[in-house]
């Protein structure tokens, strides 16, 4: 057993990495992964990880294993090791191969070992105004697991306002998707399961299950844009104050796009579409977006400004086409 009070895993990999900084710096380490342009490591002398600018970084020599992808979504696994100028990182393993600095955007730890594989964060914010005894609470989460050719990531929201005199609203979110790159091809497999409840829209439970492809356009150490195409099944229910069918069921069209801009230590932002055309019910679409920024200010910790909004062409009788939603929370980040 091994405890810690640090968003870290135990591992018994040597420290034995070196890592050579474009200012003449030599750090021995562990190097942990690679992702978004920050290079995570773990020093001997250090009871905490260390995040380094992948820019700055001259190269870096390591006997270990990791696996390695590219900007074009290649993986290779092997040794890694970079020349004296720091232009070309060579990959020995079953099969040898050299990349560019530039266009390696992701390290990771090859092995068994699950916690290592994981990254996310969760946050928590609220406001009370007396005048009207209003409460808001604000509570995201985020997770995803990224292995050789498999990516695995949740998404939660929710938010929940008390006021005096009115009725308490709530909206509770989840996005889920699972994908394997398939062989031979820059495309992955796999499927999403997306949750939503809304008493502003008078949802009870909306799950939507469906099997999908992926592509990843772009994707560098500043920058990923996803695309995604899906045939959905979902399953509705509408709360019990309405006047319309406590059920429905239909098939429909899923496509989305998934963009991210981020920064070494600061800020980046996140921004996701789905559009939803019904098969079964030509004519409705429905729609979900939503937008955080992120600014790091103490090592793990950062401020999330989110939106989000819900639309439906052909809500539930009596209730909203739209919900909007803005919160401002602090939270955590570990990897």
């Amino acid at each position: 057993m091994c405890l810690s009070a640090t968003p870290s895993y135990c591992s018994s990999r040597e420290k034995t990495d070196v890592i050579f900084m474009k200012n003449g710096d030599r750090i021995t380490c562990e190097i942990r992964s690679l992702a978004r342009g920050q290079l995570t490591i773990k020093q001997a002398y250090a009871n905490t990880v260390v995040l380094l600018d992948w820019g700055q970084i001259s190269r870096i020599e390591s006997t270990q294993r990791f696996l390695v992808i590219t900007a074009t979504r290649e993986e290779i696994s092997g040794q890694v090791s970079e020349a004296a100028d720091g232009s070309l990182l060579t990959v020995t393993g079953s099969v040898n191969r050299k990349v560019t600095h530039d266009d390696v955007v992701s390290i990771q730890q090859t092995g068994d070992g699950f916690a290592r594989h994981l990254r996310g964060n969760v946050d928590l914010g609220f406001s009370v105004a007396q005048a009207n005894s209003q409460l808001n609470v604000a509570l995201n989460g985020d997770i995803t697991y990224s292995a050789m050719r498999r990516i695995f990531s949740v998404n939660a929201r929710s938010q929940f306002t008390s006021q005096r005199e009115t009725r308490n609203t709530r909206e509770l979110g989840l996005q889920s998707e699972y994908f394997h790159q398939l062989k031979g091809s820059t495309w992955y497999g796999g499927g999403i399961a997306n949750l939503l409840s809304s008493s502003e829209q008078e949802i009870a439970l909306r799950t939507t299950l469906g099997a999908a492809l992926a592509v990843h356009p772009i994707s560098t150490n500043s920058r990923a844009f996803t695309m995604i195409g899906a045939l959905a099944y979902t399953a509705e229910q509408n709360s019990p104050r309405t006047a319309t069918p406590s059920r429905a069921d239909s098939i429909d069209a899923a496509l989305a796009v998934q963009g991210a801009r981020f920064r070494f230590d600061s800020a980046s932002a996140d921004t996701t579409l789905w559009i939803l055309p019904s098969l079964t019910y030509p004519g409705r679409v429905r729609l979900t977006m939503s937008q955080d920024a992120y600014y790091r200010f103490l090592k793990d910790f950062y401020v999330r400004a989110s939106f989000y909004d819900n639309y439906d062409t052909r809500p539930v009788a009596g209730a909203p086409a739209n919900n909007l939603g803005i919160s401002t929370t602090v939270g955590w980040s570990f990897r």
